[in-house]
């Protein structure tokens, strides 16, 4: 993929428009307006008759979707047709049938309930409570073998008393495993640090859209106070100094994604391994149609969490978690600002761009996250805490807050 400028942009459609202009004489004109007339009047009749045609679907209430009107039950009070020409073009891509009625796997059809509806195993709803204001939330999708790496995180850039007078918060998303000495371990873990969320679902690859969504659902429940929400994976190492220094410039911005942004129509769809996408799905489509983000570090406002939950019940299910989370979701709520922040220059998916970056006498490095080897975690850990603990850190807070 070629290069891209750090730059911001708004997405309500997944493709960027071209927009010509070109003499044209009066007649032509008319002819022109009076075909766009026609073109809409069909357009609205598809769109009425397509939406009469749907099932009724179950929305949050709180109203914060920009394409939803709610009267504060679990039913939408209008339907809006640019929303449901996105589901209706979504679940076409996806080959599902039942609009907004389930969730499209690429072998079986879960109840749309499944996705958003289901009871958390273990959680603290009071996580977030205490301040006002908790500036991030950190939710890390994780898996429930990887002890180590969630206690590393908790002792190093999670470790609330290290950012004061910052307030940071951490949530460890888990699904459930089917090994009982396992389950038993993370209970444990549960008891103790009382940071974990728990859904009923396996925790497995493909169930990680699951995990995604269970995030922005407890967010918009649990953490209303948060300004940010920073979801990680559970291999990566954050500089929590750079980043709380930097970020709060932005911290009037709403409904924005903070991220190395994939554009649309630029990554393929591939069709065996890993990321293998069934025929069926995207089955006129070489790349993804949706703008979308490298889920291992995004930052996201925390105003889209209730929006993005909601869009969640209404929009079918696909497993490439990256896809879904920071594309399609997004596509469906409609306004929502993507920041690119490009690789190398402040986000690494290799320790040694990092490491390089730490290493430079300018007491400021603008990675503020990377991927790590467990080996390197330390290492790395204790250059970020040596190169901060050099600076007069409660000053420099103290000049951004």
């Amino acid at each position: 993929m070629k290069s891209q400028n750090c730059i911001s942009f708004v997405t309500d459609s997944p493709e960027k428009k071209m927009r010509m202009t070109f003499p044209m004489s009066r007649n032509a004109q008319m002819a022109l307006c009076f075909l766009g007339v026609i073109n809409f009047f069909i357009l609205s009749l598809t769109s009425y008759l397509t939406i009469k045609s749907l099932p009724s679907v179950r929305t949050v209430s709180d109203g914060d979707l920009k394409d939803i009107q709610s009267d504060g039950t679990q039913n939408p009070t209008t339907f809006n047709p640019i929303l449901w020409a996105k589901i209706n073009r979504i679940s076409n891509e996806l080959n599902v049938s039942g609009v907004a009625t389930g969730v499209a796997r690429d072998k079986a059809l879960i109840s749309g309930d499944a996705i958003t509806s289901f009871v958390y195993i273990m959680h603290n709803p009071r996580l977030c409570q205490g301040v006002d204001v908790v500036d991030f939330i950190i939710i890390v999708h994780s898996a429930p073998a990887n002890l180590e790496r969630r206690k590393r995180i908790r002792e190093s850039f999670a470790k609330e008393s290290l950012f004061l007078p910052f307030h940071v918060r951490v949530a460890f998303l888990l699904g459930r495993t089917t090994n009982q000495t396992l389950d038993d371990l993370v209970r444990k873990e549960h008891l103790v640090n009382n940071d974990s969320v728990t859904g009923v679902f396996i925790d497995s690859y493909h169930n990680l859209t699951f995990k995604g969504v269970m995030g922005y659902r407890w967010v918009s429940e649990h953490c209303r106070n948060a300004k940010f929400v920073l979801k990680i994976d559970d291999d990566v190492i954050v500089n929590t100094f750079a980043l709380l220094q930097s970020f709060y410039r932005h911290m009037n911005r709403k409904r924005s994604i903070f991220c190395n942004v994939w554009q649309a129509n630029t990554m393929e769809i591939l069709r065996q391994g890993k990321w293998q996408v069934s025929d069926h799905i995207f089955r006129n489509h070489h790349t993804f149609p949706y703008s979308y983000c490298s889920g291992f570090v995004v930052i996201l406002t925390a105003d889209l969490m209730a929006p993005l939950s909601q869009a969640a019940r209404l929009t079918p299910f696909f497993w490439i978690d990256d896809v879904y989370l920071f594309g399609m979701l997004p596509y469906v709520v409609g306004g929502v600002t993507f920041h690119h922040y490009c690789l190398d220059q402040f986000l690494s998916l290799q320790e040694q761009v990092l490491m390089r970056c730490l290493n430079t006498s300018n007491i400021e490095c603008s990675i503020f996250a990377s991927v790590v080897r467990d080996n390197s975690f330390w290492f790395l850990w204790d250059m970020i805490l040596h190169k901060y603990n050099s600076m007069p850190w409660s000053i420099e807070t103290e000049l951004v807050v």
